[in-house]
């Protein structure tokens, strides 16, 4: 199992070892990792983390159990991912399955950037108005001589 962006510091996630005595857990907005605190967790790639999980790994959620098939299914209700040693809690984001690769994937944050693309939109209009303006006063200066 893979979860994306981990090791991303803007990523929201945080790891906890209190919260649960053995256990360590990681927490972000969208959902809750629960492993013992003595389970190996690897970097997978530059900002991800994978871990290995048993044979008996099942996905519930309110609508039923998880049928574990190829592709890419977005999380819309809460799901829980248990195999007796790990539980892995979310509420919004998508899982990739790929064979016996499971990968997770928050949601991706829109709000932010749309606003920071009309500032720039914003900022380039006005240089281009003030650049029109501009090449107007030259030239009507110009055709005065």
């Amino acid at each position: 199992m893979v979860i994306e962006a981990v090791r991303d510091s803007v990523s929201g996630f945080v790891w906890e070892t209190d919260a649960i005595p053995g256990f360590r857990t990681l927490r972000w907005e969208e959902g809750l990792l629960i492993i013992p605190a003595s389970f190996p967790v690897e970097d997978f790639g530059r900002r991800d983390i994978g871990f290995a999980c048993t044979e008996f790994l099942e996905g519930s959620g309110s609508s039923g159990q998880l049928l574990f098939q190829d592709g890419i299914f977005p999380v819309s209700e809460p799901l829980v991912l248990a195999d007796g040693l790990i539980e892995l809690r979310m509420t919004g984001g998508e899982l990739e399955i790929r064979g016996a690769m499971i990968r997770y994937r928050r949601p991706a944050a829109g709000g932010s950037d749309f606003k920071s693309g009309l500032l720039l939109l914003a900022g380039m209009t006005l240089m281009i108005i003030v650049l029109l303006r501009r090449a107007r006063l030259k030239s009507d200066e110009r055709s005065r001589l």
